[in-house]
């Protein structure tokens, strides 16, 4: 079976000697960029799902204002008014 490998970038990074012992100790050697791009792809998910959470968080409380703007206004009553007693006539 043909193995489908995605292409590569490197990049060059510099941590503490102790954590990258731990590293080699622990993931084993030949192993440390696949962890290493596991926890950084985990870490960038949970980062965009927070942004998106907090969009839609925004969103809602805008729409809210919105609902609210709107359900306040005297102009939008009596146009909705004049609409349900047009749509009303025409349905007989």
């Amino acid at each position: 079976m043909e193995r489908i490998t995605t292409p590569k970038q490197v990049l060059s990074i510099k941590v503490n000697r102790s954590l990258y012992q731990r590293l080699k100790k622990e993931v084993g050697n030949g192993k440390v960029s696949r962890f290493i791009e596991g926890i950084v792809s985990r870490e960038l998910d949970e980062q965009e799902a927070k942004k998106v959470a907090q969009e839609k968080k925004e969103f809602q409380k805008k729409l809210i204002a919105d609902y609210k703007r709107d359900a306040s206004s005297k102009t939008l009553r009596k146009e909705d008014e004049i609409w349900d007693e047009v749509v009303g006539e025409g349905i007989e």
